[in-house]
């Protein structure tokens, strides 16, 4: 393990780019594996490295710390909310709305998409919705692949929220059936077969979750008048 860390921490240095598509297929065969330790020692390094790491036009710097970012902010050994957190900001920081709206809305949704998964608070699903809202200003009608993907992570999300956040839970599961719905009609429309399935089973969930609310509602509605 100190001969692959040693040689990821020397070929990082030397190409970056190049380096992280290596050391991301190395983290992919550690997570296979199970070797959890291997897979956060890689992960410390590499964040240790990432303040003297050179690359060429800041574009590609911006990219590549979004690249980390969604590593961290992905479940798996290593994932570390705060990490990516930071790493995002670098990459937003760069792809403003007016220089590079497409970028920048990728990073939104990616950065959403990890508060999502690592989030245990209402208020991070909160932020994580409001950054999917913001992701789909780009993702319009006129790019509606992106616009779908969207959609189904921020059902998920509303999914999650309504757990978090019991009293709003049946307003939560009526957003993310709307959304998943939305989600659905443009794979269906793209001939997204497997999308569209993904999308509609999700879908199923949240509709059952929601008739489980409104039966409590009624159940709790009932008592209440005796």
């Amino acid at each position: 393990m100190e001969e692959l860390r040693r040689h990821f921490r020397e070929s990082l240095r030397a190409d970056p780019i190049g380096a992280y598509r290596q050391w991301f297929r190395a983290q992919e065969e550690l997570r296979e594996r199970g070797e959890r330790t291997s897979a956060c020692a890689l992960a410390d390094d590499l964040w240790e490295l990432l303040p003297e790491l050179a690359f060429g036009p800041a574009e590609e710097r911006a990219r590549f710390f979004h690249n980390a970012a969604v590593f961290y902010g992905s479940p798996g050994p290593a994932a570390d909310l705060e990490r990516a957190r930071r790493a995002f900001a670098v990459a937003l920081e760069h792809f403003t709305a007016e220089a590079d709206p497409g970028w920048r809305s990728r990073a939104l949704h990616n950065l959403a998409t990890a508060l999502a998964n690592l989030g245990e608070r209402a208020e991070e699903l909160e932020e994580s919705i409001a950054l999917f809202r913001e992701a789909l200003g780009w993702r319009n009608a006129e790019r509606e692949i992106a616009r779908g993907v969207t959609l189904h992570h921020m059902g998920l999300a509303l999914r999650r929220l309504a757990e978090l956040d019991p009293a709003s839970g049946r307003g939560h599961l009526e957003a993310s059936a709307t959304a998943l719905r939305e989600a659905a009609g443009i794979r269906e429309r793209n001939g997204l077969a497997e999308g569209r399935l993904a999308s509609e089973r999700q879908l199923r969930l949240t509709l059952d979750r929601l008739a489980e609310e409104n039966r409590k509602a009624g159940r709790d509605a009932e008592i209440e008048t005796r």
